[in-house]
């Protein structure tokens, strides 16, 4: 076996550090350079931004669909840029559809992936090149990543270990169109496939950890997002006015739950101001969010660049998680883990999350690390509970510090990690 472990990753969006995959994949593997490499494919059109990647391939998304008509071949190697913060501005109908996620678009989407010609020489000159020694990416939703990965691996005779981060398998759905029900056939389809094709799969929850096993007869491993968890930070008593901070996706009916702590925020703050909120996302906005967020005490802000991610999280006094009460989008991240919330651990912050019942709710629950509160009638109460009570505030940030300390060293994941890695290969080798 090589000294050093090749791994190419394979995603939907490029690796970037500013974007929930990427962000993820570089806390998981940053600091593994010294015993593994990596390469990146993946589709959306963009550039890449990490310190780690040393080759990347674009499977173009635009170049996908005119290729169902021209029948010309798609992808080509691409610079992995490093540190530049330069992204692609999206057009507003673009960004309009991303709001909307129509499952007719949905489903347009999938469509480009099965229909388009990436099985090129391109790539298969691409992959030859790197020769990796195992394949591993998200079990996403998208068929084409899925396709991809088990293509390969079949192709290759490579290991083979997925990740899934949401639930986009089981039958736990809501949706009364045809057409969200031939969606999900798709996915499923390359979903099992790619499981199936695995050695064993990466679960970023218990629930899920549990249920997969029993979907796939495959084994299931918990994988989170980690920390170094050595040097705790000054717990703080919090500010006269608490300074509350929410860092994350805002689509999926987040917004909503966010717009009902907006109102409560301003009805507490009537008779003097008590709290104040910042929310932070890269989201695409509306008229109506704007609306709804921008109110009063409550600030829509311009998302902050990676590097002073962690920076704007210490100013917090509290940090807000929330996710979906639909029905339908609640069971889409039913066993789903938000992986800001070991951003918002590492940071030894009080965590106040708001809205359904997820694998996310359960955990903080699980872990009494945060204060979780599930009913929208007493968003208010909840609020005005923590300004009357600052002691409560230091309470939960302690916590939430010693839950990341628990189940987030990342010294413990990495170790683990290789060991995993270094095995698998081992025994396709034998």
């Amino acid at each position: 076996m090589r000294p050093k472990i090749r791994v190419l990753v394979v995603t939907y969006h490029p690796w970037r550090e500013d974007i929930s995959v990427g962000n993820t994949l570089s806390n998981i593997f940053n600091g593994m350079e010294s015993r593994l490499e990596f390469a990146n494919i993946y589709i959306r059109d963009d550039k890449p931004c990490n310190k780690i990647v040393s080759r990347s391939f674009n499977i173009s998304e635009k170049g996908l669909a005119k290729s169902i008509f021209t029948r010309k071949g798609i992808g080509c190697e691409v610079d992995s840029v490093g540190e530049s913060d330069k992204k692609e501005n999206f057009s507003a109908s673009y960004n309009a559809a991303r709001r909307m996620r129509w499952d007719i678009m949905l489903l347009a989407q999938d469509m480009i992936g099965c229909l388009g010609c990436w099985k090129t020489k391109a790539l298969d000159e691409f992959v030859e090149s790197f020769n990796p020694d195992l394949i591993f990416g998200p079990l996403g939703r998208m068929p084409i990543g899925n396709n991809i990965m088990t293509y390969l691996s079949k192709k290759y005779n490579c290991p083979l270990v997925a990740y899934p981060w949401d639930d986009h398998y089981s039958l736990h759905k809501k949706g009364w169109s045809p057409v969200f029900w031939l969606k999900l056939f798709l996915e499923r389809r390359a979903i099992s496939k790619c499981a199936m094709q695995s050695e064993y799969l990466y679960c970023i929850t218990s629930l899920m950890q549990n249920e997969y096993a029993n979907f796939f007869k495959k084994e299931c491993k918990l994988l989170y997002k980690g920390f170094d968890f050595e040097k705790k930070p000054d717990i703080k008593h919090p500010n006269n006015v608490l300074k509350i901070i929410y860092m994350g996706n805002i689509g999926s009916g987040r917004w909503q739950i966010l717009s009902k702590v907006a109102r409560a925020i301003n009805e507490i703050n009537a008779d003097r101001k008590k709290m104040e909120m910042f929310i932070y996302t890269l989201s695409p906005s509306s008229s109506e969010i704007d609306e709804a967020l921008n109110i009063g005490d409550s600030h829509l802000m311009k998302p902050v660049p990676s590097s002073e991610k962690m920076n704007t999280l210490r100013e917090a006094d509290v940090l807000l998680h929330v996710e979906p009460t639909t029905t339908k989008d609640r069971l889409m991240f039913r066993l789903s883990f938000s992986t800001k919330l070991v951003d918002y651990l590492y940071n030894a912050k009080c965590i106040l999350a708001m809205g359904g019942n997820t694998a996310s709710m359960q955990y903080l629950i699980e872990n009494n690390a945060g204060i979780v509160e599930m009913d929208e009638t007493k968003i208010k109460e909840r609020l005005a509970q923590l300004a009357d009570s600052p002691s409560i505030i230091v309470k939960y940030a302690e916590k939430a510090w010693d839950c990341g300390v628990r189940n987030h060293k990342i010294s413990t994941i990495q170790e683990r990690l290789y060991n995993d890695f270094k095995q698998t290969i081992e025994n396709d080798n034998k």
